[in-house]
C-alpha cells in the first residue's frame, strides 16, 4: 500500500469527536435526526445534521464495567478505531451525496467475559469482536445509505 493510499484511510484528529458535551448529546438526543445501530457486542448511536455537510467524527468509548483489565480496553478500543478509519471514506462519500454530517459513538455493549473467544485467547478473542464490529459496520453503512436529508423526498 502506498503512502497515498494509507493516508485516505488515516483516522486524524478532524474525524474523532473530542469533547464530553458532544458525546452528551449524541447519547441522550432522541429525534428523527438520531438512531441506533446493534450488534451482539457493540453498539452505535448516531447523530444527523446539516450544518456540516461531509463531516464524519467518530467517538470510541469502553467502560470498565465491560472490560476490567486496561489491556483489554485498548484491545477494543483499536479493533473500534480500525473499523471506523476503514469505513470513513465510504461513509464521507455517501453524507456527501446526501448534504449530510454525521456524529457516530462506538462503545461496548456487554461484558468481554461473554465473548466466545475470551477463554481462549488473544487471536480468537480479536477474531470475534473483528468479526461482530465488521457487521455493525456494515449494518451503519446501509442505514447512512438510506438517510435523506430534511425536506429530501424519498
Amino acid at each position: 500500500m502506498s503512502s497515498k493510499e494509507s493516508a485516505a484511510f488515516g483516522f486524524p484528529r478532524s474525524l474523532r469527536l473530542i469533547k464530553t458535551s458532544d458525546y452528551g448529546v449524541l447519547v441522550h438526543v432522541r429525534n428523527e435526526k438520531a438512531f441506533r445501530v446493534a450488534s451482539k457486542y457493540f453498539s452505535c448511536n448516531a447523530l444527523t445534521f446539516t450544518e456540516f455537510p461531509g463531516r464524519l467524527r467518530v467517538g470510541i468509548t469502553v467502560g470498565k464495567k465491560n472490560s476490567r483489565r486496561s489491556v483489554d480496553r485498548a484491545l477494543v478500543k483499536r479493533i473500534l478505531r480500525e473499523a471506523a478509519r476503514k469505513q470513513a471514506p465510504f461513509l464521507i462519500e455517501h453524507l456527501c451525496e446526501q448534504g449530510l454530517g454525521l456524529d457516530v459513538s462506538l462503545r461496548l455493549k456487554s461484558p468481554l467475559v461473554s465473548v466466545p473467544g475470551k477463554s481462549q485467547g488473544v487471536k480468537a478473542l480479536k477474531s470475534a469482536l473483528n468479526e461482530d464490529v465488521a457487521c455493525l459496520m456494515q449494518v451503519l453503512s446501509r442505514r447512512v445509505k438510506r438517510l435523506r436529508k430534511p425536506g429530501q423526498e424519498s
